[in-house]
């Protein structure tokens, strides 16, 4: 579990942040936007509010959860190195889960910038 308050509001924070970026981008986006670019030039187009732009803009809380999950399996395979370990563990992964959903939310906030 998360022992830092701080992490976990951080984390929600860095994965809400493309969530909001759609909704103040919405109406300045065309009605189709590139979803997926071969090279410099746009391949596939879809509406602003399909279900892939939903999914882009939650890259954030895909890698928070995937983070979460991998920590969960880790503690059960590793649990006497865990309990030894503790505190030192809970500071990497805090990092860790903080720096993947801020990148997944970065990636998230530049593929939505180049829609509009």
């Amino acid at each position: 579990m998360f022992k830092s308050r701080l992490t976990m509001t951080l984390s929600s924070a860095a994965a809400l942040v493309p969530i909001i970026l759609y909704f103040y981008l919405y109406p300045r986006l065309p009605v189709f936007v590139p979803i997926h670019y071969d090279g410099a030039t746009a391949d596939r187009f879809v509406n602003k509010w399909s279900v892939d732009v939903a999914l882009l803009c939650m890259l954030g809380w895909f890698g928070f959860g995937f983070m979460r999950l991998l920590q969960f399996l880790l503690r059960k395979i590793f649990l006497s190195s865990y309990i030894h370990n503790i505190a030192i563990i809970h500071q990497i992964w805090n990092a860790a889960t903080l720096l993947v959903t801020a990148g997944f939310a970065a990636i998230s906030v530049c593929a939505l910038l180049a829609m509009v």
